[in-house]
């Protein structure tokens, strides 16, 4: 089967509504990755349907994690979205140069704003090595590649007179495949820095989605005096919401869900924030590091979970040995705040290291099912609390 998208619609909304919806998620999800997805088809009805002559029930799963897929709200950011997405998916270089070209022509109507554009953007691409020849001969003829480019590419791609790109010729395809990587680059550039349409890329190196939700939490004059190394007057910290402690695509922990939480140091770039269970049998300490942009734990000396005798305990030990074993298998952490359901921070794919991964998973499967068959025995001896 075709992998596939689909929308629920409501009653007052038609299936061009839905199209453009799905269409505007593809684009982004396209940019996002930088690799094209191209749409078969268009189908409708009671049920997400899906290319590929498949009969069998179908299944529709949430599990379908993107860190980053961007919705600009600007109609030219979107189109510029859509141009992109559209020039990735064709098999033609000259008019995939030319779909990359039109990204610009968003922004620069006139031929010769194109040109100055292109040859005061070329020097400022950081990562040339897909183009690296083909920009250095550029730089190196006798027209400058502004002027080159609107010329020998984008015009005659788009027109049939005067200089031209024959499908035909040999020569002018090979000639537009070396300038496709060129254009692309261009109109990347144009996405991020005029439409403000970030990479994957810039989003990876900032890592601002790690602390997010915190620096709305902390204010802005608070984690400037935090990044500087100093600390904020004691009666300036901010009171946290209640915080659950999570990993995406997992159903959650209970004994990590709901937690009281405070801020209980403040140094060195950091705040140190100390999350407790109402039963006060689980502790979890997060480090806020704002000075490297950074969520960090430390499920060895900065998780603690206690147990009483109760059932409860033994309930709360395996799901946090369930966290810590499904963090350690490539876990990405999340932290929410628990009355707002909103994500405050989330961090990569944790990555072990001079970890044997089998035998770990097997010596916490181990622990797991021996705190559950514990509350399992203490709940039918009736000690539900502690002592």
């Amino acid at each position: 089967m075709y992998p596939a998208a689909a929308v629920s619609l409501q009653p007052d909304e038609d299936r061009d509504s839905g199209q453009l919806l799905i269409s505007h998620f593809l684009s982004s999800l396209a940019w996002a990755h930088g690799q094209s997805i191209e749409i078969e088809q268009w189908s409708g009805g009671n049920l997400p349907r899906s290319m590929g002559g498949f009969n069998g029930p179908y299944v529709a799963t949430p599990d379908f994690l993107h860190p980053y897929v961007p919705d600009p709200a600007d109609a030219k950011a979107r189109l510029a979205l859509a141009l992109y997405r559209e020039g990735l998916g064709l098999n033609n270089p000259a008019y995939a140069c030319l779909s990359f070209f039109k990204i610009l022509n968003i922004f620069r109507d006139k031929g010769p704003d194109q040109i100055a554009w292109i040859d005061d953007t070329i020097p400022k691409i950081k990562d040339s090595r897909r183009a690296r020849n083909r920009i250095s001969s550029l730089q190196n003829s006798n027209e400058t590649p502004g002027k080159y480019l609107y010329g020998s590419n984008r015009c005659a791609v788009a027109h049939a007179f005067g200089t031209t790109a024959n499908p035909e010729d040999p020569a002018d395809m090979r000639r537009m495949r070396q300038d496709l990587p060129v254009a692309q680059m261009l109109a990347e550039y144009a996405i991020e820095h005029h439409f403000g349409v970030k990479s994957s890329q810039t989003i990876w190196e900032e890592h601002l989605y790690e602390l997010k939700g915190f620096y709305e939490i902390f204010g802005e004059g608070a984690v400037a005096t935090i990044k500087a190394g100093a600390s904020p007057e004691r009666n300036l910290w901010p009171l946290l919401p209640r915080l659950t402690v999570s990993l995406a695509r997992s159903e959650g922990f209970a004994a990590l869900t709901n937690l009281h939480s405070e801020v209980i140091a403040i140094a060195d770039g950091c705040a140190t924030v100390m999350c407790t269970s109402d039963d006060n049998l689980t502790e979890m300490v997060l480090r806020l590091n704002f000075a490297e942009e950074r969520l960090q734990i430390n499920v060895k000396d900065g998780l603690r979970t206690a147990d009483d005798g109760s059932e409860g305990a033994a309930r709360s030990y395996a799901s946090v040995m369930r966290f810590v074993r499904d963090y350690i298998l490539n876990g990405v952490l999340e932290v929410w705040d628990w009355d707002q359901r909103r994500l405050l921070g989330k961090c990569d794919a944790f990555i072990p290291l001079n970890v044997d991964l089998e035998a770990t998973k097997r010596a916490y499967d181990s622990i797991i099912r021996n705190y559950e068959n514990l509350a399992e025995v203490r709940s039918k001896s009736g000690n539900f609390g502690g002592d």
